[in-house]
């Protein structure tokens, strides 16, 4: 579900196989995001190309993330959200606080 290049002190992670970010997946996208925050990546990029739609549990796992990268002194960017994607961050303001490319 998440493939992972790492160049230079820059991760991306992307969510490939599904369209969707749920309770049901979430666990994988959490412990990459997490390790790699934590490892001292200058930035981790989650690209979000291929997601149509997050549940809560998604949205919990990016704050955390953010949270996270805040500790490590880290960047953690959300990259290509989609339309749907990016309506809901807009509806719960997380487009004031993360940083989205």
């Amino acid at each position: 579900m998440i493939e992972v290049i790492e160049n230079e002190g820059v991760v991306t992670a992307s969510v490939v196989g599904t369209d969707r970010i749920t309770v049901a997946n979430v666990a994988e996208l959490k412990t990459i995001l997490i390790s790699k925050l934590k490892s001292g990546a200058a930035k981790v990029v989650l690209d979000l190309k291929n997601v149509k739609f997050m549940d809560s549990t998604g949205i919990s796992v990016l704050i955390s993330s953010l949270k996270t990268s805040r500790e490590s002194n880290s960047k953690f960017v959300i990259a290509n959200i989609q339309r749907d994607v990016l309506k809901l961050f807009e509806l719960m303001k997380l487009d004031k606080i993360f940083e989205i490319e």
